[in-house]
């Protein structure tokens, strides 16, 4: 289990062959420092409700957002762009990766996405005051983002007892079939005394399927989704057949359901540039 507060660990090269991971935690600081150079932004100077400046294509990058008011989505739009696209795939799936470089590959993108709808969400004011009490939204835009981008094993989460949502993307590394996770938090910068030096868009790597996520948030409490504290999730399945629900949230199942489906079924995945 990691402790993504503390963890700042990336690969260590404890062999040659490219075929080990191990849990670790990116300095989000030093990511965001380079796409930074890209968009020629600085995300940490960024006001709320004002124009950011930035040299890309918000409207592109974050495919899925739910407007200003961060619930807005389009079924149809859903059912278009993401249904249509993995009708053939089964509802709970992992993602398959071959090597630390290529899931590294994996974490820079998701990473970047989460970026880019940091920037989004900061020049609507998502909600009104983002990134706070903005978890919900923030994560469902990103969730649909990364499924429509080619991640079909992007996933929502939600600890309903910590009050708390984020993004996870399983996958199942090389042929020693090592079950993991992505773990990425859109608005963790909220959960942080320190705002100075509080991670935007927190990633962490986890091997199997617990982890702690501990912050400053509800008194140090661990945000991971455990079925103690009524957690809640929405991926591929939710989309299929609760469609009409806030977010596609299931409140119809259990978080036991997706941790005992999600690594049963492993696809390769074709990431979308951005």
């Amino acid at each position: 289990m990691v402790n993504s507060v503390y963890s700042k660990r990336i690969f260590e090269k404890r062999d040659s062959d490219n075929k080990t991971f191990y849990p670790f935690s990116i300095n989000s600081r030093l990511y965001e420092s380079e796409l930074d150079k890209k968009y020629g932004i600085t995300l940490g100077n960024l006001k709320n409700g004002k124009e950011s400046g930035f040299q890309g294509d918000l409207e592109n990058n974050v495919s899925f957002n739910g407007g200003k008011g961060g619930y807005n989505h389009s079924t149809r739009k859903i059912k278009d762009k993401i249904l249509k696209k993995y009708e053939s795939l089964p509802d709970f799936c992992s993602m398959i990766v071959n090597t630390r470089k290529e899931l590294l590959e994996y974490i820079k993108k998701i990473h970047e996405l989460s970026y880019n709808h940091y920037v989004w969400a900061k020049e609507i004011n998502l909600q009104g005051d983002f990134p706070y009490y903005c978890c919900g939204s923030s994560s469902g835009n990103v969730f649909l983002t990364l499924m429509d981008k080619g991640f079909p094993n992007s996933a929502l989460v939600h600890n309903s007892k910590q009050d708390h949502s984020y993004v996870v993307l399983p996958f199942v590394f090389d042929k020693k079939k090592e079950n993991g996770f992505v773990v990425v938090d859109p608005t963790s910068d909220q959960l942080f005394n320190d705002k100075k030096n509080a991670p935007r868009n927190n990633l962490f790597v986890v091997s199997g399927d617990k982890w702690k996520y501990e912050t400053d948030w509800k008194h140090g409490q661990n945000l991971y989704p455990s079925l103690d504290d009524k957690s809640i999730f929405a991926n591929l399945h939710t989309l299929k057949y609760h469609l009409d629900s806030e977010i596609c949230l299931s409140y119809l199942q259990s978080i036991d359901k997706y941790f005992s489906e999600v690594f049963k079924n492993q696809v390769k995945v074709d990431i979308e540039s951005f």
